[in-house]
This record gives C-alpha cells, structure tokens and sequence, in this order.
C-alpha cells in the first residue's frame, strides 16, 4: 500500500469514527428532549454529552493533524506580524531547520527580506490576494540551495479582516535539475540537427533562423507568454523543415530554381518531420507543431487539412513567419518588396493564415 492509499485509508477510518460518535451525540440530545430519561439522570448524560462532543473535536483535530502530518509540502501558518504560528513537519525536512528555530520566529529571519518568499507573503499580505511563485530559490538551515514551488495566501477572520497568511511549498529542486539537463541535450541536439540541415541545403538553415526571430517577436502578443511555450516555438521554428532532410536534393534544386514543382515529395515534409522527431525527449509538443506548420487557416493545407483553431497556436505564428520569409528571399519566386510581401499576407488574411496573427505580424514587421 503506498502513501496516498494509506492516507486515505486513515482519513476513511477517522471519518467512520466520528460519524458514530455524532450519531450518538444526536441520539442523546433526542432523547433529552423527549424527557425520556429521569431527571436523575440528566445530569449524568449531559456530563457523558460534553465528554463525547470534546472526543470529537479532539477526533477533528487529530484527523487534521494526521493529514498535515502526511502530505510531503511544507505549510506554515503565519500571524499578522509575519511571525510563524504552525507549521506541519515537511518544513523542517524541506528547509532543514530545527524546531527551537522555526516557532514564532519572522519568516524573514530565514529567507532574508529580498527573497521571493518573503516578499510574495509580502504581497499577499498587502493586497488580500493569493500569490504564487514556480520557481524559487532558498538556501536551507544548512546553507544548501533548493528549489521550491510556492503558493501563499492571506488569512481572514469571519468579518473579512486580514489576520495572517499561510505558506505551501514543495521541493522541487530535482525536477528543475532534470529539466536543466534535458534543456542542454536539447540544445545540443538541435545543433546538430542545424549542422545537418546547412550540409543538406544553406537556404534551409538561414530561412528557419530568420523564422525563429519573427516568430519569437510575435509570441509574446499572440498568447504565447510561458517559458516552456517560447521554447517550444523556438525549437519548432528552427526545425519546422527537418522533414526536407528527406527529400532528394535535385528536387530540392528544382524547387529553388523553379524548373520543377515535385508537389507530393515536398508536401510529405511535415509529415517526415514529425517522424524524425517522435522519439526525442520532450519534443512531443514540438513535433506536433512542426506537422501542422503547412496548414491553411481555412483547412486547404496539408496534410491534415485542419482548420481554425484545430491548428496549433505556434504553428499558426510559423506558418505566417515562414510564408513572409519564403516571398522575401526564395529565389524560385520573383523577388518583392517588404510592402509587398506584407499585402499579399493582408490578402490572404482568414484563408491561409489565422486574421488575428495577420494584424500583431503586420504591426510588429512594419514597426
């Protein structure tokens, strides 16, 4: 049986506990009202009624205690003062502090007053709103650095006045650590895929960089604002033609000179990308964007033929950056101003790509 199984098993029985002794309790008091005790006896009953009612606070409490005690994050309860009042016993472990340390002592006295931890309890604790924090870094009892994952709360009392505040954290340092390294392999693999794509065609590698940067410069408006999320776009650009890898290189020519159009083999590029990237780690999202990044905002691209907001957001903004790119610099096309480029990406505004990208591209390129 694992933890959580336990857990539940725990709160499971603590909960049949007290709903007996409410039962009883409910009994007793029928019972006292219909007067079908003696008066003699009243007074025994009430003693045993308080005796049971203060055996299922305890009961409350103990419950509460219990489940405090189990869960890994760490909580404090801090009062008015920012002074800690409760706490449960992860935040010893978590924090590596002893218990004479931690007890009506200021959080501050051991975040320091800059640190984010402090100051988000700050913020809470000045507007009446929750905070939360993914991402921060603390130094233990043991000058040891870690990780955390932080949301705090203000307290209120039944009149609404603020009383306090509360802190839940968790350790989330070898999760970032992981994630650390899988960023730099990564990285890594997409210098190599970048090498392989200059061999095969320079075209390739110049169009996708300068494919990255507009669509990097778009994200942030457009509604991509997370880290992760600019990663991705950022990958998926760099990589959103590996699939042509695969493609012969006098089609490739033929393409760029324009004395051929071998439709089926390039269009099978997305598709090849998606295959060329499905067994990496952590790429499942990126390989995703890079099949649809040929899509049409009106469902005539390929090759899925989906539409709207079926297509992925980031494939959207490529699809946009790289059909600006391509009318600019593709030698197999005629060659066009900025001004130019920009309204035929006007004309084709709801049909090829997504109207709302059309208006933050335009304004962004123009600017």
């Amino acid at each position: 049986m694992n933890e959580v199984d336990s857990l539940k098993k725990i709160v499971r029985d603590q909960a049949r506990m007290l709903q007996e002794k409410n039962r009883l309790l409910s009994d007793l008091e029928y019972r006292l009202k219909q007067n079908i005790v003696t008066d003699s006896r009243k007074e025994d009953l009430a003693k045993f009624q308080f005796q049971l009612s203060r055996q299922t606070i305890d009961g409350q409490a103990g419950l509460l205690k219990t489940i405090l005690g189990s869960i890994p994050s760490g909580l404090m309860v801090l009062d008015a003062e920012k002074r800690i009042i409760s706490y449960n016993p992860a935040v010893q472990n978590i924090l590596e502090i002893q218990d004479k340390e931690i007890l009506g002592k200021p959080c501050s006295r051991f975040f320091g007053e800059s640190c984010e931890m402090h100051c988000l309890l700050e913020k809470a604790m000045e507007t009446g709103e929750a905070q939360c924090s993914r991402e921060v870094r603390v130094r233990t009892g043991n000058g040891r650095e870690i990780v955390l994952a932080l949301d705090v709360a203000p307290i209120r009392d039944s009149h609404g006045n603020l009383i306090g505040g509360v802190e839940i954290f968790s350790d989330i340092t070898g999760d970032v650590i992981r994630e650390s390294q899988l960023q730099k392999k990564q990285d890594s693999l997409i210098h190599v895929l970048a090498k392989i794509m200059e061999k095969k065609d320079h075209y390739i590698l110049s169009h996708s960089e300068r494919v990255k940067d507009l669509a990097l410069s778009v994200a942030f408006e457009a509604g991509i604002s997370e880290e992760k999320d600019q990663q991705e776009l950022t990958y998926a650009s760099l990589l959103h033609d590996i699939g042509l890898i695969s493609v012969p290189d006098e089609v490739l020519l033929a393409k760029r000179t324009g004395t051929g159009k071998p439709v089926d083999l390039i269009q099978a590029h997305p598709a090849d990308g998606e295959w060329m990237l499905s067994n990496v780690e952590g790429f499942e999202e990126i390989k995703k964007i890079v099949r649809s990044h040929h899509e049409r905002f009106d469902g005539k691209g390929y090759p899925d033929g989906i539409k709207g907001d079926h297509i992925p957001l980031a494939s959207r903004i490529i699809t946009l950056a790289e059909a600006y790119d391509a009318m600019l610099h593709d030698t197999a096309t005629k060659q066009r101003s900025k001004e130019e480029v920009l309204e035929e990406i006007k004309a084709n505004r709801g049909s090829q790509f997504d109207p709302g990208l059309v208006d933050i591209f335009v304004s962004k390129v123009k600017g």
